[in-house]
């Protein structure tokens, strides 16, 4: 854990200490969340949060404007800033360290060197504290067993996490399927899930109890914007998006790649005794992808990340070629990887994902940095959790390794090419004059 927090802090302390301004983390940075901070800043006590230079909601900036407030740099604030990271890498070493020694580090990697993950590290984002919080309740659920106290801790880490980003009110799904399935022996199978319905309602009524802090703190938002987010924001992130979720299934099927001598021998084995999962997933990820367009498309909220690369090929009917393989190919993944893990496990994974791309769905953009951390971090503890993985850890590295490398090999480039960017002349502007710029996300 140690060693993968000094990298961290080697990696992104330079740029923090020598004020780097270039590139899409810069941009987001200085134009909407440093004037938010700034703006609350000089509002404390009573800051102003019917309408500000951010579309999410305002806790992240105003723990940091309380910093900003005492006194203390705008370089100081970045470096507090970055400690959200630090917790979130941090807690994640730490869990591949206890499955696999030493070389849990490894394990980490690829998280550490995707841009969506190391630049909220650098510059003021609230992305990864956003997903310090997923984590946590994550946790919650997958290692503490069901209890009142055990909720109601989930149901206080929920609401801290819907201050930070409101989107993630999904994770509210997360407490509830651990509250209706329960615990060893209780755990169903998909035809038996709503056996015993008088216990699981009421371990469900707790779940939602737990959940309403966070849903009142929504419902607040919601009527103090007039909508899901500040209303200089509205017209650019309020959606649907229906090719979100092939996307998603395609970012799913790209990373799987890396671990295929993990994963391929256990597709065999399903091949054998449940060749109808197989059937059923390459079926529903074909018709996930074949309804929507899938074509690049800025107006779409379809650009950026690998969606640059769909823009280079030809199209099908306004599909892409990519996502109608690589969304089967996703859901086919889902399936592997859901066979390496207990059924409870499996449970709480499958409707985190469900849960956060429907919330995603919601979103105007299906952007790439929206999705990808926390598919690494769907990942990393299914590693970490996986008895297979674990006996085969050669394996594992390896295919950790490749992907961070992959991963690298975006991130490296964007950052050395990065442009400095220019910031407004009057930075006290009236936020309708903080319009999204579109052309620095990568």
């Amino acid at each position: 854990m140690i060693t993968t927090v000094l990298l961290l802090l080697a990696i992104t302390w330079p740029f923090i200490l020598t004020d780097n301004q270039s590139g899409r983390g810069a941009y987001d940075d200085l134009i909407y969340h440093w004037p938010t901070i700034q703006s609350f800043a000089q509002q404390l006590p009573s800051p102003d949060l019917s309408d500000y230079a951010s579309a999410t909601t305002p806790a992240y900036h105003l723990e940091l404007a309380i910093v900003n407030r005492l006194g203390f740099s705008r370089t100081f604030v970045q470096l507090y800033a970055n400690l959200w990271t630090v917790l979130l890498l941090g807690l994640l070493a730490y869990r591949a360290g206890k499955s696999f020694g030493k070389q849990g580090l490894l394990i980490t990697l690829p998280l550490l060197t995707s841009m969506y993950v190391l630049f909220p590290a650098i510059w003021l984002l609230p992305d990864n504290a956003g997903w310090l919080a997923v984590l946590l309740i994550l946790i919650l659920a997958l290692d503490y067993p069901l209890s009142t106290k055990n909720t109601l801790t989930a149901g206080i880490v929920l609401a801290f996490l819907v201050l930070i980003r409101q989107v993630h009110i999904w994770a509210a799904a997360i407490i509830w399927i651990t509250a209706w399935i329960g615990t060893d022996p209780q755990i169903p199978t998909l035809p038996k899930l709503f056996t015993d319905p008088a216990n699981r309602s009421r371990c469900l009524i707790l779940a939602l109890i737990a959940t309403i802090p966070a849903a009142l703190l929504l419902y607040y938002f919601l009527r103090l914007w007039g909508g899901l987010v500040p209303p200089s924001f509205q017209d650019n992130h309020q959606g649907p998006n229906t090719a979100t979720p092939a996307f998603i299934l395609t970012q799913i099927s790209i990373l799987s790649v890396f671990f295929a001598p993990l994963l391929y021998p256990q597709l065999k084995a399903i091949l054998k005794s449940h060749r109808n999962w197989i059937i059923a997933a390459l079926a529903l990820g074909l018709l996930i992808a074949i309804i929507p367009e899938s074509t690049y498309s800025k107006d779409a909220g379809r650009f950026s990340g690998w969606w640059n690369i769909i823009n280079k090929l030809p199209t099908l009917a306004d599909r892409s070629p990519i996502l109608l393989l690589g969304a089967p190919a996703g859901a086919l993944a889902c399936v592997v990887w859901s066979s390496l893990i207990s059924r409870r496990d499996t449970w709480i994974f499958a409707t985190t994902l469900a849960a956060f791309t429907a919330a995603q769905t919601a979103n105007h953009a299906s952007w790439q940095r929206y999705h990808e951390p926390l598919l690494l971090i769907l990942i990393i503890l299914i590693l970490t959790r996986a008895p297979i993985a674990i006996q085969h850890s050669k394996r594992v590295i390896l295919s950790s390794l490749a992907l961070a490398a992959m991963l690298a090999a975006i991130t490296i480039p964007t950052l050395l090419n990065a442009q400095p960017i220019t910031t407004p002349t009057a930075q006290t502007a009236t936020i309708t004059q903080f319009t999204p710029h579109f052309s620095q996300i990568p």
